[in-house]
């Protein structure tokens, strides 16, 4: 009986040896990824845009959002960074920050065109690729 047992441990720790190197020697090679990600610049008339916030819509699914700050963004949807692939539309906006204001004060001046309010009329994209991370200069006129 001792026997049996010392030859069933020998067979589950050969088990363990095997799957473990099967495991280390198939690290770093898993499915790529079946997002993307976003990283960015926002220029008005050839200057980063001070602060402000953006957000794409895609063919399908789920858009992402960001904010912009000394011209940079980095897009997230909820909180993943990782974007549905395809090409995406581009609404952006940034306001005046009113002296002394709370949270709760209303919004500002917009210091955009009003068409970057919108994705459908901004003339703005980002094309999201799989596995990919996407940098885009998004340039704007404020005429």
């Amino acid at each position: 009986m001792h026997r049996d047992s010392r030859a069933t441990w020998s067979f589950q720790l050969a088990c363990f040896a095997i799957t473990a190197a099967l495991l280390s020697a198939t690290a770093g090679c898993g499915a790529k990824s079946d997002t993307g990600r976003v990283r960015g610049t926002v220029r008005l008339d050839g200057k980063p845009l001070a602060s402000g916030n953006i957000l794409t819509l895609p063919p399908a699914g789920r858009g992402a959002t960001g904010v912009v700050e000394n011209g940079e963004f980095q897009l997230k949807t909820g909180a993943s960074e990782g974007i549905v692939p395809g090409t995406h539309k581009v609404a952006i906006s940034a306001h005046e920050q009113p002296q002394n204001a709370g949270p709760e004060a209303p919004v500002g001046k917009s210091l955009l065109p009003e068409k970057y309010s919108n994705p459908d009329s901004s003339g703005l994209t980002i094309d999201v690729k799989a596995g990919e991370t996407a940098t885009p200069t998004l340039e704007l006129k404020s005429q």
